[in-house]
């Protein structure tokens, strides 16, 4: 081989191994580079050796240590007992390897969050553009790295919000691992995961909003969704044994930034978004944020139309350099023609299978919501890493509907039916929240040591108030196919009435909790941290008859006082990127807003949970994964009464048991990968319990998602993802309701012009395979899920 061409390999090797040693030291080269070096790396490792025989010694220790005197700028922040993340000073944060560089909406190239633990608060880079976040908030009130936490966590960012176009919470909580998404009607759906109902909270403060089957938000009012599996009662009180959904809304950013997006899907969907964020003063210390969109679209099913907007902002103020003040409120209007409450069994107690276009809602069905919830927080930094932090959360719903349903059960071969103008289902009410959370977390030195402490105290208050409508007229309607409602008209003027005598009713329920809580994160020894935590509740709940039934005295259905929900687990740190945990956990969640069909209400539901496995952090946070082993074991579950699926019941003794796994992150320059499985077995004392309330889950769950860029080259620009989930077969409400196993295949393909904008287009359910997301109803909530569709999306940012 000429001289020439032995040198240019010697070029080749050096850009290669500079390459691997910088982006295995925290890719310390710019973003162009890397992507070019990138291409001709594998090729130079095996051409380099056979022609050299390896890099020199002295070439190796020479790359090595150029990478290593850029790593140096970084600082390891310490968590309990071990290092938290790779964080920088922002002269040295980077860009992400999957993404060109272009401006975030919240006004900064990465996503930042707070990382206390070291001698002075630094912020973590790298998740906005990532598939994983190096820390969340869910558990602990303030960043925790998820290899540091005793428990299973998922993260849904921005970047898998937009590559899988997800624009509702459902969307989103179908795409993470472990949870079963179960609708219950256009405006809302139910998420459980581990068998149990998911509990929610706003920026770290419990909210019953998710537990109240309500509206929930659109997606763009939130920066990422975090998901912690198992019992969160602890910090959340009285929450659901499944776990937590905790929602991260948008902050401002210190720089001006702008994006939009314009939306054309398959039902006639149209959809328009925007997000700016701006500072308000030359100092920066007044910044606002606003997330607002439209949109107008129908559904697969027959009738239904929907035509919402949405309206989020936030001003956050630095009062002084150690004091943070910020407020948001967020307004959503939902007008909704034809709400869609799934189908009905059939006569043969089977599943519907002549269309699942069908709509057993009448085209004149309504169902309208009005949304609002303010947020109000102080953060005040006290000495050292330690901070006091008091938040408020208010949140307010008014709704009505209207809507007739089947008289009787459609023939199952014929799909006729019957209605009755009274079966007429008219309803109006109002939903509140006020929520309350004040905590210290810091850290301190002791046995030479470094410990982390949290106390806070919380106060939550829900009030539900529901008027049910009288129908006086009786017209009757038979031999009506459930493909073709539109016959059945609106009962006639003036005979739907809110007035007692007409037989019209009324109830509230009123409910609280408060409760002091404390979590400890000791260093017990180098390595191995022991976090213990407890949790002392207060709960009180009553009911009673209310208008437009003349108003009857308040029944006490709840009144616990001193509950302790008690925590205990421990992490040790095999080796930096690998760690081992195991925990405890306690579970007491009452039954909120769900009464028996005598009015009474449920006990509460109460048990533990053991989980144990192991998590890994690579590429300095970018590539996470993590495997559990659990068990849990409660009483009292509620469910839904077979009978009466207005109403609920509970079950004896359930035990639940499986393990998962899930790896989340980037694996290589612009190979972003979202990969989970699960698998759940269940034993209930009663066999001959019913699905009529997601008591049991899939034995196994499969999801997943990958996603590539293309980094240089013609094809630069160029992106595409596919995402394939698996379940095994569903049990439903009979032995004659059970869905089958099934796949599904989604995809996008992308293609960005420039750094300012992109279009995308998804497909969903690619292959059209018609099966039932949800079959646990007689009159309603067995599910059919949507056909192949298709979002075309064109994304501008600035």
């Amino acid at each position: 081989m000429s001289q020439n061409n032995i040198l240019k390999v010697k070029q080749i090797m050096r850009q290669s191994y500079h390459f691997w040693a910088g982006f295995m030291t925290h890719h310390s080269v710019n973003t162009l580079r890397r992507s070019a070096l990138f291409s001709v790396s594998g090729s130079a490792l095996i051409c380099g050796t056979l022609v050299m025989g390896g890099i020199p010694d002295a070439q190796a220790s020479e790359f090595g240590e150029k990478g290593r005197q850029k790593v140096y700028r970084c600082h390891d922040v310490q968590g309990a007992g071990s290092k938290i993340a790779q964080t920088c000073r922002k002269a040295s944060a980077l860009p992400a390897l999957s993404q060109p560089s272009t401006p975030s909406p919240s006004g900064n190239d990465d996503e930042t969050s707070v990382v206390s633990g070291g001698t002075e608060n630094l912020r973590v880079y790298g998740t906005s553009r990532s598939y994983t976040a190096p820390a969340v908030e869910a558990w602990g009130k303030t960043p925790v790295a998820l290899k540091d936490i005793p428990h299973s966590i998922s993260v849904i960012t921005q970047q898998r919000m937009e590559d899988s176009n997800m624009l509702t919470m459902t969307d989103a909580m179908r795409q993470i691992n472990g949870i079963r998404v179960l609708p219950g009607s256009t405006a809302n759906s139910n998420f459980y995961s581990r068998g149990y109902q998911l509990t929610t909270s706003i920026d770290e403060t419990p909210n019953a909003a998710g537990t109240l089957n309500n509206a929930s938000f659109d997606l763009s009012m939130y920066e990422r969704i975090e998901v912690m599996r198992g019992s969160a009662g602890l910090l959340q009180g009285a929450g659901g044994a499944g776990g937590v959904v905790n929602q991260v809304t948008k902050k401002p950013g210190k720089d001006f930034a702008a994006s939009g997006n314009a939306t054309v899907g398959s039902f006639n969907n149209y959809r328009a978004d925007m997000d700016l964020t701006i500072p308000l003063n030359h100092s920066k210390t007044l910044r606002f944020r606003t997330a607002d969109l439209f949109q107008d679209n129908d559904y697969f099913y027959k009738y239904a139309h929907n035509q919402s907007w949405q309206a989020y902002g936030v001003l956050e103020w630095d009062i002084t350099p150690s004091t943070t003040f910020l407020v948001s409120h967020a307004a959503q209007k939902q007008n909704i023609d034809a709400p869609y409450y799934g189908l009905p069994v059939t006569t043969t107690r089977t599943l519907w299978y002549g269309g699942r276009d069908a709509n057993p809602t009448p085209p004149w069905g309504y169902s309208d919501y009005m949304t609002q919830q303010t947020i109000a927080s102080l953060t005040q930094k006290l000495w050292g890493d330690w901070a006091l932090t008091a938040r408020g959360t208010f949140y307010d719903q008014n709704y009505n509907t209207s809507y007739n349903a089947p008289d009787t059960l459609p023939n199952a071969r014929t799909g006729l039916t019957s209605y009755v103008d009274g079966g007429t289902f008219p309803n109006r009410g109002t939903n509140t929240s006020r929520s309350a959370d004040v905590y210290a977390t810091g850290s301190f030195r002791l046995l030479h040591r470094t410990h982390h402490l949290l106390l806070g105290f919380n106060y939550n208050a829900y009030n539900t108030h529901v008027g049910y409508g009288a129908v006086t007229s009786d017209t009757e309607y038979s031999d009506v196919s459930i493909n073709n409602t539109a016959v059945v008209k609106a009962p006639p003027a003036g005979s739907i009435t809110y007035n007692a005598a007409d037989g019209a009713e009324g109830a509230d329920d009123n409910a609280y909790q408060w409760g002091f809580y404390g979590q400890l994160r000791l260093q017990v020894i180098r390595h191995l941290s022991l976090i213990l935590g407890g949790r002392v509740s207060r709960f009180s709940e009553k009911t009673r008859v209310s208008s437009p039934s003349p108003e009857g005295p308040w029944k006490t259905t709840a009144n616990i006082h001193g509950q302790l929900t008690p925590y205990l687990g421990t992490v040790y740190q095999i080796t930096p990127n690998l760690s081992w945990y195991a925990s405890y956990a306690s579970i007491f969640t009452p039954s909120v807003g769900r009464l028996t069909y005598n009015g009474d209400g449920l006990t509460p539901q109460q048990g533990n949970q053991v989980e144990t496995g192991f998590k890994g952090e690579y590429f300095h946070g970018r590539l996470n994964f993590s495997t559990a082993l659990f068990r849990m074991e409660s009483v009292n579950q509620p469910v839904q009464d077979p009978d009466h699926t207005n109403f609920y019941i509970t079950t004896g003794p359930i035990r639940r048991q499986g393990w998962e796994a899930q790896v989340d992150g980037q694996i290589m320059p612009g190979l972003d990968v979202s990969v989970g499985y699960t698998y759940l077995d269940t034993k209930v004392s009663n066999p001959k319990v019913s699905d009529f309330g997601g008591v049991f889950s899939p034995h196994h769950m499969f999801k997943s998602w990958v996603h590539y860029n293309a980094q240089q080259g013609r094809l630069k620009g160029l992106s595409f993802g596919v995402g394939l989930d698996a379940y095994s077969n569903l049990r439903g409400s009979y032995a004659t309701t059970v869905q089958g196993g099934y796949m599904t295949l989604d995809s996008v393909v992308g293609y960005r012009f420039n750094k300012h904008l992109k279009l995308q287009l998804n497909t969903y359910n690619l292959t059209n395979r018609y099966y039932y997301e949800r079959a646990s109803g007689v009159w309603r909530l067995n599910f059919p899920a949507a056909p192949r569709s298709f979002m075309a999306t064109l994304r501008g940012t600035y």
